[in-house]
């Protein structure tokens, strides 16, 4: 069994976000970084916050939301929020 590697929101009482239309403010008061996100990005962020999920769960919960590959585009996001330290990423299971 591969490992099973799920995100979750880095510090959630510190990130607050302001949204209008599509787009999305989003600050994180640790760093005093602020960083522009859509809509959908940010509905992800929320789904982290409320349990650690992994990428497999969210491209299940988020395939309607992203008109293209729901899947490659979850990955390359988990991959900028994580360098951008908003999540973080743990293996839950060893791999065997």
């Amino acid at each position: 069994m591969d490992a099973r590697p799920l995100s979750y929101l880095c510090s959630p009482d510190l990130l607050h976000s302001y949204c209008w239309g599509e787009q999305c403010a989003f600050y994180h008061a640790e760093s005093g970084d602020t960083h522009l996100l859509s809509k959908g990005d940010l509905g992800v962020l929320h789904c982290i916050n409320e349990n650690p999920i992994s990428a497999k769960e969210l491209t299940l919960e988020f395939d309607a939301a992203f008109d293209s590959d729901a899947e490659q585009y979850i990955r390359v996001l988990l991959s900028n929020l994580a360098e951008l330290g908003l999540i973080e990423t743990v293996n839950t299971e060893p791999a065997n």
